[in-house]
């Protein structure tokens, strides 16, 4: 994901640099550097035990200017999640022979089950690519699972840039073989092959501010609204091949905050045939960071500096301090800070371009922002 370092900005018109009013601050862009993507980072959220919890009034609504209070909520599961090198997991060679370069461990931190393991890498041009997971729990409590699972494409399941409005899908397929009875008894044992055809749409549909609890405290952030269709099939070894078996649907809602990533994720209940409706008053989980090691990308300290804006007969020149962490830049405008979508003017890995389409009789009035990309 690309990085928005807040906030330069120009009118060509008489070339004085603008802000945005404060009333606009809501509207954020989340992008690679908001996310957990580096090795040593990590976050503790609060959890609920059990399938069912209560979430009336928590999710809130779509559109701008929404608040949402995770500051209470149950406590009775810590989960840690540490990122790590793929490379370095001991389940991570089959994933990272398919490309993942980075891994999620999921640690609870009051049970004494073995944590799970998410593969991915952050890829600059695409986003988050997601390779598959190990986890000893998959299935629990529906025979004897196989803990690794490999997806099938690989899952582009996080776009590059998040902003309110912001649509994606993601679909993948995966297997997983789950044994029934006895392992050790083939007497008294049966396996069966399953099939889950996976498909995402997400959208950004509201955007306002969270208060968190523990460190994290308030700041802006988007929704993200998420449908997922699991359709499920298996393969009973009787030579028929797959047979569909059944079609659930769960909805997820993540808050996305800037140097926080994912600071808050609601999950539906699991609903077989029929979407969970928008606004869902129990849920199978509700999830809360408290604590993290993220650094907080949110400040303009951390933006791009000295920005430069020269105007004549040729267009505009836009240059900037170049900054070691990033490896190429974005200049984009708008012609107006309230509606519209930000245009691309260009990309470079220096630290200048030029917009030869400004300050020309057609061309009105802009706003510029620069992208940084890691």
């Amino acid at each position: 994901m690309e990085k928005l370092h807040p906030r330069g900005m120009v009118g060509l018109g008489a070339a004085i640099g603008l802000l945005l009013p404060a009333a606009l601050q809501a509207q954020i862009t989340i992008t690679a550097q908001d996310m957990f993507n580096q090795p040593g980072q990590y976050y503790r959220a609060y959890a609920n035990a059990g399938s069912s919890v209560s979430v009336d009034g928590k999710i809130g609504n779509a559109g701008a200017g929404q608040f949402w209070d995770f500051t209470t909520g149950p406590t009775s599961v810590i989960y840690r999640f540490d990122y790590v090198a793929a490379s370095s997991t001991p389940y991570g060679a089959d994933f990272v022979t398919a490309g993942s370069q980075m891994a999620e461990r999921k640690t609870d931190e009051s049970s004494a089950q073995d944590p799970a393991w998410l593969y991915f890498t952050q890829n600059p041009a695409q986003g988050r690519l997601a390779y598959g997971f190990y986890d000893p729990g998959f299935s629990a409590g529906v025979g004897s699972a196989e803990p690794q699972v490999l997806f099938n494409p690989v899952m582009n399941d996080f776009p590059n840039t998040i902003q309110y409005g912001t649509a994606w899908s993601a679909a993948t397929t995966f297997t997983n073989t789950i044994t029934f009875g006895d392992p050790e008894d083939p007497e008294t044992s049966f396996t069966v092959v399953m099939r889950y055809e996976y498909a995402a749409t997400a959208v950004v549909d509201a955007h306002g501010v969270a208060n968190s609890p523990g460190t994290i405290s308030f700041g802006d952030c988007l929704r993200v609204n998420e449908l997922v269709r699991y359709d499920i099939s298996a393969d009973f070894g009787d030579g028929e091949g797959f047979q569909h078996l059944e079609t659930d649907f769960v909805r997820n809602y993540y808050w996305l905050r800037q140097g926080r990533g994912i600071i808050a994720q609601i999950t539906s209940q699991q609903s077989s045939g029929v979407p969970p409706a928008d606004n869902f008053a129990t849920a199978s989980s509700i999830v809360r960071m408290f604590q993290t090691n993220h650094p907080d990308n949110s400040g303009g300290g951390g933006g791009i500096q000295g920005l430069r804006i020269t105007v004549n007969q040729s267009g505009a020149l836009l240059n900037w301090t170049p900054l070691a962490s990033l490896s190429s830049y974005r200049v984009e405008y708008r012609t107006n800070l309230v509606t519209g979508t930000w245009q691309q003017v260009g990309t470079t890995t220096g630290s200048f371009l030029i917009d030869y389409a400004a300050n020309k009789p057609a061309t009105p009035l802009r706003f510029y922002r620069v992208v940084g990309m890691p």
